[in-house]
C-alpha cells in the first residue's frame, strides 16, 4: 500500500512539474480587411466572410484535436468586410459563406509574420477574394480519363502516334470507335524501361491534327478558391501546336519524375478550320483540369491520365460547365465530373 501511495505521489509531482513548465499561449488581436469582388471586378455586397483560427487544444482519442473559433462579418456596398479577430497562433483560415447565385468558394489562409506591441503584424492586411457568379453554365463533353481502375493505355508502340476523339472518348480507328483525332499522342522511348526500379526516360508528346489547333497553360491551385477554378472563357489566341511531358527515373532507387505540377491546367482548341486568309472559320474550345499525367508500365506500354471539358458549339469560348447536363454518356462513377 505504501508503495502505491509513493508512486501516486510521484506521478502527481511529475504532473505538476509538466504543468508548470508547459508554455502558456497568449491571445493577441488581429485585424484583416477583405475585398470581395466578382471575376469581372464588381464588388459583392451583403455576403458573409468568415475567419477561423486556433482557440485551444482538446485532449482525446489519438493526439486530441484543435478547437477553433470563428469571426464573421458581412460585406458593405463596396464589397468590404473588416474582421477583428484574436488568436494564440498567427495562421488564420478565411472564406466566404455559400451564397445563392455564386459558385462555392473554398477560401484560403493568411499567416501573420509576428507579434509586435501586443498584436499580430502586419496589422490590417488587405485580402482580395474573388467570388464567381453563376452566369451561363452549358452542356459539355466532360470526363475523367485514365483513372487508376481503368488505365487509358496507348494502343501503339513507342515512336508511333495515335489520335483520341474527345466526343467519343476513345482512340480513333482502328484502335477504337473514335472518328476525329482531337488529341494526338506519341510516346518516345529515350532510355527503355527494363525493370520497375531501373532508370528509364520517356517523352509523351501531344500534337494536333489541324493548323490552328493547340494548347496553352493556365495556372490555378487545387482545393482553394472557387469551384469554377479556371477563367470562364478560353483565350482567343496563344495556343501552341505541341506539348511535351517527361516521365522517368534518373537512377536506381530514385523517385519517379512525372513532370507534373499541382497548379497546372490547360486550355485547348481543336477541330479548327481556316479560311483562305488563314482566319478561323470554325473551332471547338475546351479545358483540361489539372495536369496531364503519363506513365509507363512494366510491359513498356504508356498510358495517360487527364480530365477534360469540351464545348461542342463552334467558336463558343464559354467553358462554364453545367454538371447536370454532361454530353458524355455511359460514365462510370470514377469518370464523372461534378465541378464546373
Amino acid at each position: 500500500m505504501k508503495i502505491m501511495k509513493y508512486l501516486s505521489a510521484l506521478l502527481c509531482i511529475a504532473g505538476c512539474v509538466v504543468a508548470q513548465e508547459a508554455p502558456v499561449e497568449r491571445t493577441y488581436p488581429a485585424q484583416i480587411t477583405f475585398r470581395v469582388k466578382t471575376d469581372m471586378g464588381e464588388p459583392v455586397s451583403n455576403v458573409e466572410v468568415g475567419v477561423s483560427t486556433f482557440l485551444r487544444w482538446e485532449p482525446g482519442e489519438g493526439f486530441g484535436r484543435d478547437i477553433n473559433q470563428t469571426f464573421t462579418e458581412k460585406t458593405n456596398k463596396d464589397g468590404i468586410a473588416i474582421i477583428h479577430a484574436e488568436s494564440k497562433r498567427g495562421r488564420f483560415g478565411y472564406g466566404v459563406k455559400d451564397t445563392p447565385g455564386f459558385y462555392r468558394d473554398y477560401g484560403d489562409y493568411y499567416k501573420f509574420n509576428e507579434v509586435k506591441e501586443g498584436r499580430w503584424e502586419p496589422w490590417n492586411p488587405v485580402i482580395d477574394v474573388v467570388l464567381k457568379p453563376i452566369i451561363k453554365p452549358i452542356p459539355m463533353y466532360a470526363r475523367k480519363m485514365g483513372d487508376i481502375t481503368r488505365l487509358l493505355e496507348l494502343p501503339v508502340a513507342a515512336g508511333q502516334s495515335v489520335g483520341f476523339d474527345l466526343m467519343v472518348a476513345e482512340w480513333v480507328a482502328p484502335y477504337g470507335k473514335g472518328k476525329v483525332a482531337d488529341l494526338v499522342f506519341t510516346l518516345n522511348e529515350l532510355v527503355p524501361l527494363t525493370d520497375a526500379e531501373n532508370p528509364f526516360d520517356y517523352t509523351l508528346t501531344l500534337t494536333f491534327a489541324n493548323e490552328g489547333d493547340g494548347i496553352q497553360s493556365v495556372f490555378a491551385p487545387p482545393h482553394k478558391g472557387s469551384d469554377l477554378r479556371l477563367p470562364r472563357f478560353a483565350p482567343e489566341g496563344g495556343y501552341e501546336a505541341k506539348l511535351e511531358k517527361r516521365i522517368g527515373r534518373s537512377a536506381r532507387g530514385q523517385p519517379l519524375n512525372t513532370g507534373t505540377r499541382e497548379d497546372q491546367n490547360y486550355f485547348f482548341r481543336v477541330r479548327t478550320v481556316l479560311d483562305e486568309q488563314g482566319r478561323i472559320k470554325s473551332a471547338l474550345y475546351g479545358k483540361i483540369s489539372g495536369d496531364m499525367a503519363c506513365d509507363v508500365i512494366n510491359s513498356r506500354k504508356g498510358y495517360v491520365i487527364f480530365t477534360y471539358y469540351l464545348n461542342p458549339t463552334s467558336l463558343d469560348r464559354n467553358l462554364e460547365f453545367d454538371p447536370q447536363h454532361n454530353l458524355s454518356k455511359g460514365l462510370r462513377r470514377s469518370e464523372k465530373i461534378n465541378e464546373p
